[in-house]
């Protein structure tokens, strides 16, 4: 598998703004595979299909450039996949990000980096199963394959997780009220962090089905869409609001004292950067210190003892590069006028 440091590139790559159809989309190759998520997402939620994402990067070679000739691009591929699958493929070869390429595509290029950073994907080949509504089911171990046959084997290896999901998502589509409620909190523990964007949706119906917090899983998923939140300001590179999805949820009754350490300790993270301001450094202890009083004994107190300790430190030598440069322009201006 080839690294291609997907997340340096997704973060000079984002703007949300363009990402609702400001180019034409290309939905389907000539094999009939979606090369657009938005495409595919919606094709599978009118067939009902699950959806198998594909990330590659073709002129890598290898298994990458392997996985499209010989699986994706197989006659038979639609034949053996096709019947429970949407498919879709996102190539990230170099050629396509360049200004000077024929086929460059700002707003399709947006789209892509977006799905990759939902989806994590940091190398190829990488492949996902999808939900219809692009739930993760899993990620799956890819094998080498050289026909769509041998790929349908390595998706058998699957078909518990499969089967188990189809099952658990008939039960959550039954379900109402606060019985919704715990579904939808089972299916997000389930799911692993870095791929909970996509429930966003849902920990919004479980902030309107418990208006009086019963379940006491309304602070928990306030805290889950303030992080899927802040995650859109950085799309949007407006990474200086995303403090703000965090320290939002504080307003609400129903955090508990650990939600809101955890809160005030994530404002304080993200916050900071390699050489913050006196004022940034200010704002990030000031987080620090509100986390770690709501409950000096537990451990993320401790975290942030610790993380106090070394930014009381920076904020001290800030001060004092900033006294010297004051010192030095006034003196500066005092020889000027002699």
């Amino acid at each position: 598998m080839k690294r291609y440091g997907m997340k340096s590139l997704a973060l000079l790559c984002f703007a949300l703004a363009f990402l609702s159809g400001c180019s034409k989309k290309v939905a389907k190759d000539d094999y009939g595979i979606y090369n657009d998520f938005d495409s595919v997402l919606s094709a599978a939620k009118k067939s009902g299909k699950k959806i198998l994402l594909f990330f590659t990067k073709v002129e890598d070679g290898g298994n990458n450039e392997t996985i499209v000739n010989d699986v994706l691009h197989a006659s038979d591929y639609n034949e053996l996949i096709g019947k429970e699958f949407e498919t879709c493929q996102i190539d990230y070869s170099r050629e396509r990000f360049s200004k000077k390429s024929e086929n460059f595509d700002e707003a399709r290029n947006e789209r892509d980096m977006k799905t990759a950073v939902i989806y994590g994907a940091e190398s190829t080949p990488a492949v996902l199963l999808l939900t219809k509504q692009g739930y993760v089911i899993t990620n799956i171990t890819y094998l080498p394959a050289k026909n769509p046959k041998e790929f349908s084997e390595i998706i058998e290896m699957d078909r518990k997780s499969i089967t188990e999901m189809e099952a658990f998502l008939a039960e959550l589509d039954a379900s109402k009220g606060l019985d919704r409620v715990q579904k939808i909190d089972e299916l997000y523990e389930q799911t692993k962090a870095n791929f909970r964007y996509q429930l966003r949706a849902l920990s919004d119906e479980v902030i309107k089905l418990d208006k009086k917090n019963q379940s006491g899983l309304v602070g928990k998923h306030l805290l889950a869409r303030a992080s899927t939140k802040a995650m859109e300001c950085y799309l949007r590179r407006e990474p200086q609001k995303a403090v703000d999805c965090y320290l939002e949820p504080l307003k609400s009754k129903f955090l508990s004292v650990e939600e809101k350490q955890r809160t005030y300790f994530a404002a304080a993270y993200i916050t900071g950067n390699d050489t913050p301001s006196v004022e940034t450094s200010e704002k990030i202890i000031g987080f620090l210190k509100s986390a770690q009083e709501l409950d000096p004994e537990s451990q993320l107190a401790e975290r942030c003892a610790l993380l106090l300790e070394r930014q009381e430190k920076i904020l001290a030598n800030q001060k004092e590069t900033e006294a010297k440069k004051a010192a030095e322009e006034s003196s500066e201006e005092n020889s000027a006028e002699e």
